[in-house]
C-alpha cells in the first residue's frame, strides 16, 4: 500500500453555496447595525465592509449600491413570521384584529424595536426610500395576506394597510407623539383592528 493510498479519503466540499450565503447574511447583519447606529448617511459602504471583513466590491456584487442594500437590511423589521396562516386562519372578522397584534407584537421585540425606529429615521434620508418601504411592505409582505383573504383587490388592500401600519409604526416609535408612544400594545391594536379589517375585508 502506498503512501497516497494510506492517507484517508476525503472529498473537499467546494463551499460555494455556503460561503456566499453566510457572507450575504453577514453582510446584511452588519449593515443593519452600522445604519440604526448611524443612520443612512452616516453609514459608508466601505465602513460595512470593514466592519464585516469582506472586500467592498463583494457588497456591490451583491446588493449594487448602499441604497439597495438599505432596503434588504430594513425587511426583517417589516417580516412577520407565518403571517398569512396567522391573519387568515379563524375567524375573517377579526382579521384586521390578527394583523395589527402580529405587527403591534413583532415590532416591540427588544432586538427589532430599535432596529425599526433607526431605520425608518434613516429612510427620510435618501429620496424614494419611504416610498420603496411601503412598496416592500405592500407586495412582498401584506399582499399574499390579502390574496389568502380572497375579498379583490389585493394590491389595492395591501398598500392601504401597509400605509395604515407604516405611519403607525413612525408615530410610535420615531416620533414618539403621545397619546400613541404611551399606549400598551394591546390598546392600539384595539384603536387600528377596525381600520385594518376595512381595508382587508369591506367592499372597496
Amino acid at each position: 500500500m502506498t503512501a497516497e493510498t494510506q492517507q484517508p479519503s476525503h472529498k473537499k466540499r467546494s463551499g460555494r453555496r455556503v460561503g456566499p450565503t453566510n457572507s450575504h447574511d453577514l453582510i446584511l447583519d452588519t449593515a443593519r447595525a452600522e445604519f440604526s447606529e448611524h443612520g443612512f448617511e452616516g453609514t459608508t459602504m466601505r465602513a460595512i465592509a470593514q466592519a464585516a471583513t469582506v472586500d467592498a466590491a463583494l457588497i456591490h456584487h451583491f446588493f449594487l449600491s448602499k441604497e439597495g442594500l438599505f432596503i434588504a437590511a430594513v425587511q426583517e423589521a417589516f417580516t412577520v413570521a407565518d403571517l398569512v396562516a396567522v391573519v387568515s386562519e379563524g375567524s375573517r372578522e377579526r382579521a384586521g384584529e390578527r394583523l395589527a397584534r402580529a405587527f403591534l407584537t413583532h415590532w416591540e421585540d427588544p432586538e427589532i424595536q430599535p432596529r425599526l425606529e433607526s431605520l425608518i429615521r434613516s429612510a427620510r434620508s435618501f429620496e424614494g426610500a419611504s416610498a420603496a418601504l411601503c412598496d416592500f411592505l405592500g407586495a412582498e409582505v401584506l399582499q399574499p395576506v390579502t390574496v389568502a383573504l380572497g375579498h379583490g383587490k389585493p394590491e389595492l388592500r395591501a398598500s392601504l394597510v401597509g400605509t395604515q401600519l407604516l405611519g403607525l409604526a413612525y408615530m410610535r416609535f420615531v416620533l414618539r407623539a403621545e397619546p400613541l408612544a404611551s399606549m400598551t400594545a394591546e390598546e392600539l391594536v384595539r384603536c387600528v383592528a377596525g381600520t385594518c379589517q376595512n381595508y382587508l375585508t369591506e367592499r372597496l
